[in-house]
């Protein structure tokens, strides 16, 4: 049987434990969102770049 001191070391070790793990899900959720952000940035980049060279070609 775990002794006081030990259920609170064992409940401390699983807090932490849990922590870390939403700590890391969060920084992959906001990593995705940044790439997102990154790639639509690049996306319409290309987009306007496209443009402008098509009005270069007509003109």
């Amino acid at each position: 049987m775990l002794s006081h001191h030990e259920y609170l070391v064992r409940e401390r070790t699983t807090e932490a434990q849990r922590h870390a793990r939403e700590a890391r899900v969060a920084r992959e959720l906001s990593a995705r969102r940044r790439w997102h952000r990154v790639a639509q940035y690049a996306q319409a980049a290309e987009t306007r770049h496209a443009r402008r060279l098509h009005r270069a070609d007509v003109r």
